[in-house]
């Protein structure tokens, strides 16, 4: 009857223990997941990346019961990890560690892509001593996990020595590898955040470019009340701000000056070229009266302070309004256009074209001279027209420039419209790859 009643006294006992565990595998799985709704919570309150990492690894760190964790990202182009995030008694120095994708146990993950548990450091070959050696830590155990986005790794997170100084299990790795997860979305939606309001304050940076570029342009252009000049331009950056300038200076009553450039590139560095070309040309155009001489000294300062390799095609001409004699000079830019008017001829004047402004330190740029009739038109245009291209590659060449002037137009502004019209239906719509610029003198 004794034995009997010992039995009994161990099945209850059995039962009781068999219950007290799975009630403490049931609250350990509700504290889990509370602590990853917590997770949830800190991921959406903020999308600042290192505030970000450093509240989910704190939240990691105490529900692994971990002494130290760190989260690494990899960068790329030096093909290491970089440590973001490191927590315990030796965090300041970790975090200005790396490792190359390999090196450690850490790098070995970022390699594999697979969660590792190393319950003995000391026994695995892949540990990385060098941490410990610099900071005194004593690393005794690990448990490091892959930060994947959409399969793409884009670093690891560990967390090292449990408390109570037992192995992380494979619970702990389920467990671990969830909060990675949660992290390494959080981490990419804080990236893109980040790249959207770089890509925001980007494109506020080129609407200011813009007006600031449009500033150095002339608003108004010269007039002549008795009809003995007519000019028109349009300029069409390829985006918010380009390397084209065009400009009229009126250097006294009877002597007007026309100007087209070209700044290799485009975008901010090609606007900011430009403002400093169109900067040194007004300077110069007063300083001496022949354009050859101004385009000589444009190009000695452009070489000695451009940088990057930057260079400009410049075309500057001075009309005497009074008779029609046109001077001009040619540093690598597209000829002037003639238009004969009572001749009905087209041609380009192509003769002493030179080398464009900032590739050599002296050079002597010819001038040439003209005589215009009444009527006769000059027009200039950068790449950006005869290079217009159609969805199929087709250019739209100069010889479609040529054609289209061959037909007599009423005014300078109906030929620049023209063009533009021409080259927009030549196109179709496609996206405009580089700048567009027509400028049109008519005299008399």
């Amino acid at each position: 009857m004794a034995s009997i009643k010992k039995n009994h006294e161990y099945v209850a006992k059995s039962k009781g223990d068999g219950v007290i565990s799975k009630r403490s595998n049931l609250r350990a799985k509700v504290e889990n997941l509370a602590s990853l709704i917590d997770v949830s919570i800190i991921i959406n309150s903020t999308l600042d990346l290192d505030k970000l990492i450093g509240l989910v690894m704190e939240k990691a760190q105490s529900v692994m019961k971990a002494e130290a964790s760190s989260l690494m990202l990899i960068n790329a182009e030096k093909n290491v990890l970089e440590c973001q995030v490191a927590l315990g008694e030796v965090g300041d120095q970790v975090k200005k560690m790396q490792l190359k994708l390999g090196e450690g146990i850490a790098g070995w993950v970022a390699v594999h892509g697979v969660p590792q548990i190393v319950p003995d450091v000391l026994k695995d070959s892949r540990f990385y001593s060098q941490i410990d050696k610099t900071t005194g830590f004593k690393t005794r155990s690990i448990l490091a996990a892959p930060l994947k986005v959409k399969d793409k790794l884009i670093g690891v997170a560990e967390v090292i020595n449990r408390k109570d100084s037992k192995a992380f299990d494979n619970d702990d790795v389920e467990l671990f590898s969830t909060f990675c997860r949660q992290v390494a979305m959080a981490i990419e939606n804080a990236r893109m955040h980040h790249l959207e309001l770089e890509k925001q304050k980007l494109e506020q940076q080129l609407e200011a470019a813009k007006v600031i570029q449009q500033s150095f342009m002339p608003e108004q252009f010269p007039t002549s009340p008795s009809k003995q000049f007519e000019v028109a331009a349009k300029s069409l950056p390829a985006v918010s701000v380009g390397g084209d300038l065009f400009d009229f200076i009126e250097l006294d009553s009877h002597i007007l000056g026309v100007a087209e450039a070209d700044v290799s590139g485009k975008g901010i560095p090609a606007a900011l070229f430009m403002a400093r070309l169109i900067s040194y040309f007004r300077i110069y155009t007063h300083r001496y009266k022949d354009p050859s001489k101004v385009l000589k000294a444009l190009n000695k300062i452009l070489f000695e302070r451009s940088r990057r390799g930057m260079f400009v095609t410049f075309i500057y001409g001075i009309l005497n309004v009074l008779n029609g004699e046109f001077i001009f000079s040619n540093a690598g830019h597209i000829p002037f256009i003639k238009i004969s008017t009572e001749k009905h001829k087209v041609e380009l004047l192509r003769d002493g074209v030179g080398v464009p402004l900032g590739i050599f330190a002296n050079f002597n740029y010819k001038i040439r001279t003209i005589q215009l009739d009444q009527g006769d038109c000059l027009i200039l245009i950068t790449d950006g027209v005869i290079e217009a291209k159609r969805n199929t590659g087709e250019i739209y060449s100069l010889n479609r420039v040529l054609k289209t002037f061959s037909q007599p137009k009423e005014s300078a502004q109906e030929m620049v419209d023209t063009l533009l019209q021409e080259i927009q239906n030549f196109t179709g719509g496609t996206a405009q790859h580089d700048d567009i610029t027509v400028v049109v003198l008519k005299w008399g």
